[in-house]
């Protein structure tokens, strides 16, 4: 639904939902509509309209006598006959709310009716309705003569249709579609192993150890499941706002991915939840404090402050590791990493180190250490005096060998002391040379 934009995303999941609700003999209210379409209640009053003004049936609890007197046929009825009375293919769609793909699937099944006549039998392999496929039926026959020539055959075998179709318009040799095929059954049975739970979905998404700069279509895809409605959502409803569940989810679904090796995308966020890129920005900005490991923040992608800022920050303010890890989503071992890279730097610094030397003894980036001094002067006050002795004691159990296998860390302060004087040299010769 990219090519209609977010709104008719977000009218198309309302009217699936509806429908699927419908066809297994229920109906949806005001709360269970506003648990899955993350708009206010208003909202979702609009999009109804949208498709009640063009007769389509979508019935919800609640509706007044107007509504329903606009209501005449399910939306794929609607769809498929406003095509075969001569309606553009595009605007249909959407009007509709239907995507390339839902549609191709529709117009498939619409001309399986060419093949038989149990209803059935036709449901079960299609997964239409028999509603559907009875209210379908009567346009086949009322368009048979124009739709003579364009029905093709049914073929017997699905499995042998998609060999077929390999080979015959993607070139594929007979080897090489039997491996495909294979392959794509590996993937299905993989899948159904991945331990989705009612409430979840299983969700593709980039996996975290690509590094930043790489294109999106050429980084590793993990599959992970995802709690696309938790218990706790229900707590969140509000008719006038659905912002506090917008993130929730935010929080939830990146957290997840990332505890699975994988994180998520803004525009996979827009995906997930049906609003804007800018939607998901803006509450990221809403929230400052609270790390949400993105593939942005992971990889250090933007201008947002980097995940090990966001660490080292909660370290200082006395967060405990556990804590730290559920506000972030890293692991254990990611936070420890990231707390004991600074406290190696923090005691070099305060050894009296000059950061060129820092940077070749602990073997970090130039910008890596410029952080850490930045972070470093940031917390120097006298609040901090108790996290830096921590840092210290970190420092101190975990020594840096210099080559020659002599300890850094613990050397004598005659080592120091040289330090400082190449410090002063070097601020001496970079004042003489801006004289």
């Amino acid at each position: 639904m990219a090519e209609f934009g977010i709104s008719a995303m977000q009218k198309g999941r309302l009217a699936r939902l509806i429908e699927e609700a419908y066809f297994q003999d229920a109906i949806l209210d005001g709360p269970r509509l506003l648990l899955f379409i993350l708009e206010s209640h208003r909202g979702i009053r609009s999009h109804l309209k949208h498709f009640w003004q063009q007769g389509v049936l979508l019935p919800v609890a609640g509706m007044n006598i107007e509504n329903r007197r606009l209501m005449q046929e399910l939306r794929p009825v609607r769809a498929i006959k406003q095509y075969l009375e001569g309606k553009e293919l595009h605007q249909l769609r959407k009007d509709m709310a239907i995507s390339t793909g839902r549609w191709q699937k529709l117009w498939h099944d619409f001309k399986e009716l060419s093949s038989t006549e149990d209803l059935r039998e036709l449901s079960q392999q299609t997964g239409q309705p028999v509603e559907v496929l009875s209210a379908w039926q009567k346009l086949f026959h009322l368009h048979r003569q124009t739709l003579t020539g364009r029905v093709r055959e049914k073929e017997k075998a699905c499995g042998q249709s998609f060999y077929q179709l390999l080979c015959a318009r993607h070139g594929y040799s007979p080897a090489a579609a039997d491996q495909f095929i294979e392959d794509l059954h590996e993937l299905a049975v993989r899948l159904s192993r991945q331990g989705q739970k009612h409430n979840q979905i299983i969700y593709n998404a980039v996996s975290d150890r690509e590094p930043a700069g790489k294109k999106l279509t050429e980084c590793q895809l993990k599959a992970v499941a995802l709690d696309y409605i938790d218990p706790e959502d229900l707590e969140l409803i509000d008719r006038e706002s659905a912002k506090n569940l917008r993130w929730a989810r935010i929080l939830r679904y990146t957290t997840q991915a990332r505890y699975q090796g994988a994180v998520l995308t803004q525009p996979d966020l827009s995906l997930l939840l049906g609003i804007s890129t800018k939607a998901i920005q803006t509450l990221l900005k809403e929230h400052p404090d609270v790390i949400v490991p993105t593939r942005g923040m992971v990889a250090d992608m933007g201008p947002a402050l980097s995940h090990a800022d966001k660490i080292i920050n909660l370290f200082m303010n006395g967060y405990t590791e556990t804590e730290i890890v559920r506000r972030t989503g890293h692991s254990y071992e990611s936070v420890e990493n990231y707390v004991l890279s600074f406290a190696k730097a923090v005691y070099l610094l305060q050894k009296g180190m000059p950061p060129p030397v820092i940077r070749k003894v602990l073997g970090y980036s130039r910008k890596l250490v410029d952080k850490y001094i930045s972070l470093y002067r940031e917390y120097s006050g006298p609040d901090y005096t108790f996290m830096f002795g921590k840092l210290r004691r970190l420092a101190e159990a975990h020594p840096v060998k210099k080559e020659g296998g002599m300890n850094i860390l613990q050397a004598k302060k005659g080592i120091s002391q040289r330090y400082k004087t190449l410090l002063v040299r070097e601020t001496a010769a970079v004042l003489k040379s801006t004289s």
